[in-house]
């Protein structure tokens, strides 16, 4: 995997550094030394980049670096991207009109110019958008209210209220935005709602990155308790250890960790919550992700001793499973999820992400069974976020009149 994002990430530096040489470079100047400052800013981006596979160790004070090299990474490579695409269009298609010519006259006709305004305006957009998503996107908290409506849900949970927050990746925080966490607490606790539940991906690579924040996770509170599941990135699976006993070691500690704050982990297990006669189950199973995530979850041990019928508030964090396995082997009213950010990116309601998940944010509904795919709350390898803000689910839960 890392052999690939090296691969990807040498041919954004590259493709659009040469094309820009070719096309502009080479003309501008006849001195090899200024030609090849051109390239100055890639190959130290490259040889970076290859530093920082080779270490490969992901310990958690090395996480913000790995946050400001994604910022330059992007910073100088998106916007020559999107120009090249544009600029290289409008040479194009000026290329095939012309039936082939490319003397310089024609490089600069009004309609390759058009292209490359085109280009150089989108670029500029590039710039002031990364900017604002690292800069203050990333800190745009919103609260997400939403209201799900069950013909089956106990009389006496009518207006029962949940607190959802997912993707925390609490290592990305330790570049200098720890403070973070003290506002994601406050912002949830500030809902006051019945329970709190967190789907999943609270760090990044492994357990130490906690370190330090106990105090803040420790404070969030809810009538009916805290709970928690795993996420693929909890699993300690993106660190090469040299023996399987050590990550396996790691994910306890982890485990250990989460405890220790007052949250109930929910490994394929449940609790029942109760009101007078009425009760409410709340599941959790771990992550049951495709390739090459961990696939993990274990419906009938998370369902066990409990009637079909019972009205199930469950957690898994991959949203894949519940169009896999929760709908065709369950009846589970709801469930709530996260993993993909909404790719922390969206506009006019769209993001990337939809090319991969069919589920990727927010309700879904399948007869008379609902998913909500939280966007998260947290930024993973790049602290970036625009349109996708931060987000933290509130969710009451109505008797439909059905």
């Amino acid at each position: 995997m890392l052999l690939k994002i090296l691969i990807l990430i040498i041919l954004l530096l590259t493709l659009p550094d040469a094309y820009m040489y070719f096309i502009y470079v080479k003309h501008w100047t006849k001195s090899t030394s200024l030609r090849l400052l051109w390239f100055l800013p890639s190959l130290a981006l490259a040889v970076a980049a290859i530093v920082i596979m080779a270490s490969n160790d992901m310990k958690p004070e090395h996480q913000p670096w790995v946050s400001i090299y994604m910022f330059l990474l992007l910073f100088f490579c998106a916007p020559k991207a999107l120009f090249m695409v544009f600029d290289g269009l409008g040479h194009g298609i000026n290329w095939m009109v012309t039936g082939g010519a490319m003397n310089r006259e024609e490089y600069d006709c009004l309609f390759v110019r058009l292209f490359r305004i085109v280009g150089m305006a989108l670029a500029l957009f590039a710039i002031c958008l990364l900017c604002f998503g690292y800069f203050e996107g990333r800190h745009h908290f919103v609260v997400h209210r939403q209201t799900f409506y069950f013909p089956d849900l106990p009389k006496q949970f009518e207006g029962y209220r949940i607190a959802q927050f997912s993707d925390m990746h609490i290592g990305t925080l330790r570049d200098g935005n720890e403070d973070d966490a003290r506002i994601i607490v406050d912002l949830i606790n500030a809902q006051q709602c019945d329970a709190i539940l967190f789907t999943g991906d609270l760090v990044n690579h492994q357990s130490a990155e906690l370190e330090g924040f106990q105090r803040e996770l420790s404070r969030l509170y809810a009538p009916d308790g805290v709970y928690a599941v795993m996420g693929n990135h909890d699993y300690s699976m993106y660190i090469n250890y040299p023996d399987e006993k050590d990550r396996e070691a790691d994910v306890k500690a982890l485990q250990r960790r989460v405890r220790s704050y007052g949250w109930t982990l929910l490994l394929n297990d449940h609790r029942i919550l109760r009101r007078g006669s009425d009760s409410l189950v709340i599941a959790g199973v771990e992550n049951d992700g495709l390739p090459p995530w961990p696939s993990l979850g274990d419906l009938p041990k998370a369902m066990k001793g409990l009637k079909r019928s019972c009205f199930t508030v469950l957690m898994s964090h991959d949203p894949t499973h519940w169009r896999r396995n929760i709908i065709p082997q369950t009846s589970i009213q709801l469930t709530l999820a996260g993993h993909t950010h909404a790719g922390q990116f969206k506009v006019f309601g769209w993001s990337p992400v939809a090319f991969r998940y069919k589920e990727w944010s927010g309700a879904y509904t399948e007869g008379n069974q609902i998913l909500n795919v939280s966007d998260g709350v947290g930024a993973v390898l790049f602290p970036f976020r625009f349109g996708a803000w931060p987000e933290v689910n509130v969710i009451t839960l109505r008797r439909s009149g059905k």
